[in-house]
């Protein structure tokens, strides 16, 4: 399964939309596809003292049973201020170091220009290593504009098809075994 974070909490977010179709070219190769929307089922700030013994049913404990059976993972967010959504920052700092281990992931950032998404992504491979998983070479930073029909639409599905082919041959058969 390929499990997807989804960092922003507007429903029309370009983020969302290139998440979305990365998903529909999941499915279409087979392969079972979750997303979690960050904003819908893990809004609230986690409680610091859950971190290492989290109570069954909160949200540090469920974020966290989300992920470990996933194969691979997609990490979206919004751009803001040349870095990633604070929704996604919150959830990644309550998963523990090991929490992708030998697991792909893919990057997609959307900002107001292509160098802010790009130092998105940049930044998000340096939080997907502390956790333990492999960042994808191909990443995706997008632009509204890049969702109009002509070359720029184009060249994203080209991207898109780069990134799925990478997670889904890179992916984790099973999660890993506990150390």
């Amino acid at each position: 399964m390929i499990l997807a974070l989804l960092g922003s909490a507007a429903k029309d977010s370009v983020a969302r939309e290139v998440l979305l179709k990365a998903g529909e070219r999941i499915t279409r190769a087979g392969h079972p596809f979750e997303l979690i929307d960050l904003a819908v089922e893990f809004p609230q700030p986690h409680a610091l003292h859950d971190y290492d013994d989290p109570p069954a049913g909160s949200q540090t404990a469920l974020l966290r049973s989300r992920i470990a059976p996933a194969g691979a993972a997609l990490l979206a967010t919004p751009v803001y201020h040349g870095s990633y959504s604070a929704l996604l920052k919150n959830a990644l700092d309550h998963l523990t170091g090991d929490a992708l281990s030998g697991r792909p992931v893919g990057l997609i950032a959307a900002g107001g220009g292509p160098r802010g998404a790009g130092t998105a992504c940049d930044q998000l491979r340096t939080v997907v290593r502390a956790l333990g998983g492999w960042a994808a070479p191909t990443h995706i930073a997008t632009t509204a504009a890049d969702l109009t029909p002509g070359t720029a639409l184009d060249f994203l599905h080209h991207r898109l098809d780069d990134l799925v082919t990478e997670l889904l041959s890179f992916r984790a058969p099973c999660p890993p075994f506990p150390r």
